[in-house]
């Protein structure tokens, strides 16, 4: 099967039913291609946004910019994921993601389950970050779910998710999985979506193909 024949597959079953709830219509919105395109850099956000991917993952920006940038995301029609704790000038706590959320981000990503708490109670759509480094990492991340029960979990590296998500799924079975860091081919995008991962956030500008 082609790359743009599983990718569109993905997309069906990704969609498949009606929005339940604010959270699974922000869910579908923002994880509805399994390709994210994940900006690092201020020079990679006009390419982003004239890429096929539908949601953007910003790891940049600061409470000058970031009004602006959200804003462009949104008129583009695409969604806006943010992770707080690679911006700069704002604090990574409530009145952070309270500014957040009044200039329209619609989902946080972050490796503080306080900062993600605060998301959630405002109605955002909450991306847990974890760094699969070795069990005892993925353990951590695994236990935590009984704190905290977020609407995704970003696993880094992107190619161990698919172990790590048999994990996670042992606890939470509909946890959506984002694969993120170290892709570098589109075969490799290809392996982790059959795996049963949802989607990949990629800032290899020639992988933003979908």
């Amino acid at each position: 099967m082609g790359y743009t024949t599983r990718i569109g597959a993905h997309n069906a079953n990704s969609q498949t039913g009606g929005s339940e709830s604010s959270v699974r219509s922000l869910s579908d919105r923002l994880l509805s291609s399994p390709i994210i395109a994940a900006v690092n850099t201020m020079d990679m956000f006009e390419p982003a946004l004239k890429a096929p991917p539908k949601s953007l993952y910003l790891l940049t920006g600061n409470p000058l910019t970031l009004p602006e940038i959200v804003k462009r995301v949104r008129d583009a029609g695409k969604g806006c994921l943010v992770n707080v704790d690679f911006l700069s000038g704002l604090n990574r706590d409530r009145d952070a993601i309270e500014y957040l959320a009044v200039h329209k981000v619609e989902g946080i990503v972050s490796t503080r389950l306080d900062v993600l708490k605060a998301a959630q109670t405002l109605g955002l759509f909450t991306v847990q970050r974890t760094f699969a480094i070795d069990s005892a990492a993925v353990m951590a991340s695994v236990k935590l779910l009984t704190q905290f029960t977020p609407d995704a979990i970003e696993v880094l590296p992107a190619l161990v998710a698919p172990k790590v998500a048999k994990r996670i799924h042992a606890v939470q079975p509909g946890m959506k999985i984002i694969g993120g860091g170290l892709i570098e081919t589109v075969r490799e995008i290809e392996q982790l979506l059959d795996a049963g991962i949802h989607s990949v956030t990629v800032s290899n500008e020639r992988l933003w193909l979908i």
